[in-house]
């Protein structure tokens, strides 16, 4: 009986190994589902922080964490990992599944904290301040000695301690606003104790809920549309604390608002933050109990050297004008800078005394004749409009009162709307209706009736402007104007008076038309309803009495079905329903003539428009991103004034239509195509014969996956190819010729540039591979393991942009395939010398295998060098850079070099083949976190 109790000890020491050894081989299969399951969970959770990175890269320049970065790294282990415990799975015997069951267990656990890790974290990049801001563009020069000794205070009132709220105040059109953009550029410009600038356009009515919204972006984030304001104030509250020291400047306010509703932090001494103003009432100043900066007149000299800055100084020397009428022209202007900057832009170039009496007197005649606020300054104005002359271009510039306040007008979209209107009717071809566009662009902003925005691409009107073109349009031409005011109710019947012409009701929050509506316009040329993003049905009859429209904009709203009414709109030149995301049914649009624009991109439309062969008279046609089920032979061949054309061919898509597109091709401006399958991309490549339209941008994916370009350059002829497989043996992805830029993104078969280049005979021939190539990137290509090899290298003397990103797999850009070669670089026999004459921008991010530029001992030459950075490359052993040489044989850096962003401690181990190269390049570096 002793005995017992020790062999049952020995029997549960065998027994319960031999248990466990049974349960890991029997639950296997089970334990395996459940690795890919939590393995799906992990990458959906990879992808969705990776999407947060690169946007945060993209809009804030921020990037990961170190606590990110390593678990984006483990992530990466984990995978690999798991792929090799499923090839083990598939070929193991009895013992070696019981063992892997164990690992697999194991594996399940760590995939689950990594799920957990990935949750926890707060925010996925690095907390460093951002001393980001914009630099606004300032068309007008500071005047006068008193607006030079209004900055100096602001600027010290900013610099100082004592005062954290200014009120800069003062009549419309006196300069504030030109006044604060010195300002904000100086505060871009100088050191300072700020880490943020940030400017905000306030206008009227006061919405507090779009101030929230136009703050966030101005700092670069987000908030959400669907929580309400409270909940956004908190959130907007912590962005603007996690600035720290702020600069707040809020442009055109006509209202006092607590700061604390919007989710303004009060500025104060404590927190180092100010706020700053501009505003025509005082009121609103000490409402916001902001310390009143007034901004005065101009003194009568300071107005008469304005004026002659503007009309130019020749205007002096002519003998038939005399310095009295024009020191009574500027008297009319009232001292007032916009005025007097208006007039004399208007009246620049005319030297007979005829014209300025004339002027003189319209000019008297105008600000006499008005009455209501601002009537003398509006009178002022409106002189520069009537001394356009030309009824088309005064069209032109009332046509620009459309926009809300404030608003950055693209120009394209505003040329196309005049082209639409007839406005440019004077030439034919489309590009000449553009350039044609463009001066009368021009014209307005050289006449300071509108002014230039952004980076170029759009304008703006001033708002005491766009107040004297409402006013003009308040009678005739009739305009009713109600955009960019959250109005939650359309327009009721007794509005939509007969003789209207245009109307504009962009950018609200209509919910609805009523349902028996069917206003009797019947001039009526433009309807303007696009970003009303809550209306969802249109009646019947609503453009039943509209048989004038010539522009009818509904993009961005929810509409699910377009009435069989605009069938009958045969004055129709342009239809834009691009982003209309419910979209199913577009009627018939046989009878549409005389339409120049078709805009359905990004609908849900899966039929092409009943009627579409019958526009011979379309010059754009976007059919992008689309559910077609298929596009009918025959229709393409028919547009033959075709002259951009955007098109999605889906996997049912037909050969022909895809041959019908690529014989557009030299005919075309610009052509983008979508291409669902590499069959259909080589098809429409090869049929073009390499060379596509004059622009294209050609995108091979399974999905829609636009706007992913990393590059600001100007490039014409682009080729994007994402999460698609492009090495087929069958049919390898043939490329157009002449491509300028070229993108790989989740191409998981592609393990260098070279895998692409055609092939004769089983030889490369690079002949055919283009050397237009300025921009080259690839983005999370897991078999990466090189860019291109050295035979590759002529083709590539033209290459602007370099950027290899999350690459986890590759350690050198050029690899040398010739063994010979190889050999002899390896014992330094040779330098082999990579030269990019044109390379300017070069980039490395998160490859964690990557070693250097060249392999063995080559050297990398590219003097047009102005940009590197690297992050996340922990391996980087040499960036192979050879740098031009002094007359005195010492190395120093690119004539063009402007920063080297890289990690401190790798700058410090980098290897070098010059002597001094890394005390010659130190100047350039900034270094960064990781």
């Amino acid at each position: 009986m002793d005995l017992i109790g020790p062999i049952s000890d020995l029997f549960k020491c065998v027994c319960s190994p031999i248990c466990e050894y049974f349960d890991y081989y029997r639950k296997l299969d089970e334990n395996m589902e459940e690795l890919d399951r939590v393995l799906r969970e992990l990458e959906n959770k990879k992808k969705d922080i990776e999407a947060t990175l690169s946007r945060a890269e993209r809009e804030q320049g921020k990037k990961p964490s170190n606590e990110v970065s390593d678990w984006l790294k483990n992530v990466q282990r984990i995978n690999t990992k798991a792929e090799s415990f499923k090839q083990e799975v598939e070929k193991g015997n009895c013992f070696s599944r019981a063992c892997l069951g164990k690992d697999v267990e194991k594996k399940i656990e760590e995939v689950k904290e990594y799920i957990q890790k990935g949750c926890a974290f707060t925010s996925y990049v690095s907390d460093a301040p951002s001393t980001s801001g914009m630099t606004l563009s300032t068309t007008s020069n500071l005047v006068g000695e008193r607006t030079g000794k209004i900055v100096e205070e602001i600027w010290e009132d900013l610099m100082g301690d004592k005062v954290s709220k200014i009120g800069v105040w003062g009549m419309g059109g006196i300069g504030k606003t030109t006044i604060m953009s010195h300002i904000n550029n100086k505060l871009q410009e100088k050191p300072n104790k700020f880490n943020d600038v940030i400017w905000v356009t306030v206008s009227q009515p006061l919405d507090l809920f779009k101030l929230q919204t136009d703050i966030a972006t101005a700092l670069k984030q987000s908030l959400s549309e669907n929580e309400d304001k409270v909940r956004r104030a908190g959130r907007l509250l912590g962005m603007l604390k996690a600035k720290e020291k702020f600069v707040l400047i809020l442009d055109d306010m006509w209202e006092a608002f607590p700061l604390e509703e919007v989710g303004i932090p009060e500025p104060s001494e404590e927190n180092g933050s100010k706020l700053v103003i501009t505003t025509r009432s005082h009121r609103v100043c000490r409402s916001m109990k902001c310390k009143q900066v007034a901004v005065e007149l101009l003194s009568k000299q300071e107005a008469f050297n304005l004026f002659i800055d503007g009309v130019g100084n020749s205007i002096l020397q002519v003998p038939a004008l005399n310095k009295e009428i024009i020191n009574e022209v500027v008297e009319e202007c009232g001292r007032l800078p916009l005025a007097i900057v208006t007039v004399a832009a208007s009246m620049s170039g005319e030297e007979e005394i005829h014209e300025w009496r004339n002027a003189l007197n319209e000019l008297r005649g105008l600000v006499r004749s008005r009455n209501g606020v601002n009537a003398d300054v509006l009178g002022r104005l409106e002189f520069s409009y009537h001394r356009l002359k030309d009824e088309k271009l005064q069209q032109c510039f009332l046509y620009c009162a459309l926009y809300p306040e404030d608003f950055a007008i693209p120009k394209d979209e505003l040329i196309d709307y005049w082209i639409a209107e007839g406005f440019i009717e004077e030439v034919k071809d489309v590009q000449a209706k553009y350039d044609r566009g463009h001066t009368i662009l021009n014209r307005l902003v050289n006449c300071c009736l509108l002014e230039s925005a952004e980076d170029g691409s759009c304008v703006k009107m001033h708002d005491l402007i766009r107040d004297m073109a409402l006013r003009i349009t308040s009678e005739s031409p009739l305009f009713m104007v109600k955009a960019g005011l959250r109005l939650l109710k359309f327009p009721g019947e007794q509005e939509w008076e007969e003789n209207l012409e245009r109307v504009s009701l962009m950018r609200n929050n209509i919910e609805e038309i009523p349902s028996n509506m069917s206003p009797h316009c019947e001039i009526l040329s433009t309807l303007l309803l696009q970003r009303n993003g809550l209306l969802q049905r249109i009646p019947e009859c609503f453009f039943v009495h509209m048989h004038g429209l010539k522009v009818l904009n509904l993009s961005h709203t929810d509409i699910e079905v377009l009435p069989s009414s605009v069938s009958d709109l045969t004055n129709l030149r342009s239809l834009l329903l691009r982003y209309c995301l419910r979209l199913r049914r577009v009627p018939s649009v046989a009878k549409l003539l005389a339409l120049h624009y078709l805009d359905l991109e990004a609908t849900r439309i899966e039929e092409v428009p009943e009627g579409m062969e019958m526009l011979e008279n379309l010059s754009y046609l976007y059919l992008y991103s689309l559910p077609l089920k298929k596009f009918p032979t025959g229709i393409l061949p028919r547009l033959r004034d075709l002259y951009k054309l955007k098109l999605s061919f889906g996997r049912e898509a037909l050969r022909e239509t895809v041959e019908e597109a690529a014989r557009l091709s030299n005919r075309l401006d610009t052509f983008e195509g979508h291409f669902s399958t590499l069959k259909d991309f080589n098809i429409y490549v090869k049929s073009t014969d390499g060379r596509g339209s004059k622009n294209y941008c050609l995108l091979l994916s399974a999905s829609d996956m636009r706007g992913i370009l990393i590059t600001d350059l100007e490039v014409d002829k682009s080729v994007s190819l994402m999460n698609c497989k492009i090495c087929e043996r069958e049919e390898p992805i043939v490329l157009p010729e002449d491509v300028q830029f070229l993108q790989m993104f989740e191409v998981s078969d592609v393990a260098s540039l070279n895998d692409v280049l055609p092939r004769e005979q089983g030889l490369v021939n690079i002949g055919k591979f283009s050397h237009d190539l300025k921009v080259l990137s690839f983005v999370r290509c897991p078999n990466l393991k090189n860019l291109f090899s050295l035979q590759l290298l002529p083709a590539l003397q033209n290459l602007e942009v370099l950027k290899v990103k999350v690459c986890f797999s590759i350690e050198e850009i050029v690899v040398v395939e010739d063994e010979e070669t190889e050999k002899e670089l390896a014992t330094n026999t040779i330098i082999n010398t990579v030269t990019l004459p044109r390379l300017k921008r070069l980039g490395f991010y998160f490859l964690p295998e990557f070693k250097s530029f060249c392999s063995n001992n080559g050297v990398l030459v590219c003097n047009s060098l102005q940009e590197i950075e690297v992050r996340g490359c922990p391996k980087l052993k040499r960036l192979s850079l050879s740098l031009p040489l002094l007359d005195n044989g010492q190395p120093s850096p690119p004539a063009a070099l402007k920063v080297i962003e890289i990690k401190k401690e790798l700058w410090e181990t980098l290897e070098w083949d010059q002597a001094n190269a890394k005390d010659v390049l130190n100047p350039y570096c900034k270094f960064v976190g990781f």
